[in-house]
């Protein structure tokens, strides 16, 4: 079962490798009252009966997962999803790829927390294929994005453990950042506000 956001977004993008796609990018805008990820792909995508199944939690497609016969990680975005009172769409087109969008309020106490996003983007980073990921995340008015090839292109291997850490310290500066320049600009809101 997914407890977190991070683990959300693990497992929906770990659905884009498996669809082969060779581009996948990952938007995050969060403000103080909701979060908003759309993650889009160009790979295998899903004719109209596979995209009328996917909402079935006893539905994966054929050959998909060796093991088991269910598909729940999308089913279980739905269920937090309407707990907390959000929205998700998702949109495919076979050969062209898949579109997935949710949102929902962070005053909602369903909620999940965030979880470890800088361990989420680096298991992403890490996954063993072929292709591009960009991850773009915005708090507020501030953002920085990241991508697979330039991350590759600065520390080479990701499946060597000192690039992981080096792109795990560089991940972390990147959230700190983003995180106390949000703090200022609230505080500065407040004193002119207040």
């Amino acid at each position: 079962m997914h407890y977190t956001l991070s683990d959300y977004l693990i497992d929906l993008v770990q659905n884009s490798v498996e669809a082969k796609a060779s581009v996948i990018d990952v938007s995050m805008l969060e403000s103080d009252r909701s979060i908003k990820i759309t993650i889009a792909d160009n790979g295998k995508g899903m004719d109209e009966a596979v995209l009328s199944r996917v909402r079935d939690p006893f539905f994966t497609e054929a050959g998909k997962h060796d093991k088991r016969k269910v598909g729940l990680g999308l089913s279980f975005l739905a269920q937090f999803i309407s707990q907390c009172s959000g929205t998700w769409d998702i949109t495919s087109q076979k050969g062209v790829g898949t579109s997935l969008f949710f949102n929902y309020s962070l005053k909602n106490i369903d909620a999940p927390p965030a979880g470890n996003l800088v361990s989420a983007i680096v298991t992403l980073m890490g996954l063993t294929g072929e292709f591009e990921l960009t991850f773009n995340r915005t708090l507020n008015d501030d953002s920085y994005a990241v991508s697979r090839s330039e991350v590759i292109d600065a520390l080479g291997d990701l499946s060597d453990a000192h690039s992981l850490i080096a792109l795990r310290k560089y991940l972390k500066s990147l959230e700190d950042e983003l995180s106390e320049t949000s703090k200022v600009k609230i505080k500065q809101g407040e004193l002119i506000n207040g």
